[in-house]
């Protein structure tokens, strides 16, 4: 992608999307470092007392704002490739996604890819992928346990 393909993209993006990029590109690195630091749990837990309640609060977020969140959160993702992976930015997601009191489940999944074991995170939203494939569920099998970031 070229510098001018670039500067477009940015030319088209609202005030409030830009609000939701930026966040996320200074929330990921320090995702990575609380997951790297502290383990997935206990960054969960970091993550959950930062921010409001999602059963406390009522949802303030379209269901069109909830999906450019994610869309926000995967573009600051491929700007921040030293910091970002699978689950980093689905963190980092539904950290954003809570924010506004939107509750959504962390899913995790393993396939075999050529030989070996391959694991994959998203994000759900009542029973929608959000930030990633829609069928991204067909290619991984996901746990049995929903992880709820919240």
């Amino acid at each position: 992608m070229g510098w001018r393909h670039k500067w477009q993209t940015a030319q088209r993006l609202s005030r409030q999307d830009w609000g939701w990029f930026l966040g996320a590109m200074i929330l990921l690195p320090l995702v990575a470092v609380l997951v790297q630091g502290l383990g997935l749990r206990r960054a969960q837990h970091c993550l959950r007392t930062c921010g409001p309640d999602p059963g406390r609060i009522e949802p303030c977020l379209s269901f069109l704002q909830i999906k450019r969140l994610a869309a926000m959160v995967t573009l600051a993702d491929r700007y921040s490739r030293p910091w970002s992976n699978c689950l980093r930015r689905s963190l980092t997601l539904a950290y954003g996604l809570r924010w506004y009191g939107v509750a959504a489940d962390l899913r995790i999944g393993m396939r075999r890819h050529q030989g070996q074991m391959e694991s994959h995170a998203w994000i759900e939203w009542r029973g929608m992928v959000l930030g990633d494939r829609a069928d991204i569920g067909q290619d991984y099998r996901a746990f049995a346990q929903t992880i709820h970031p919240d």
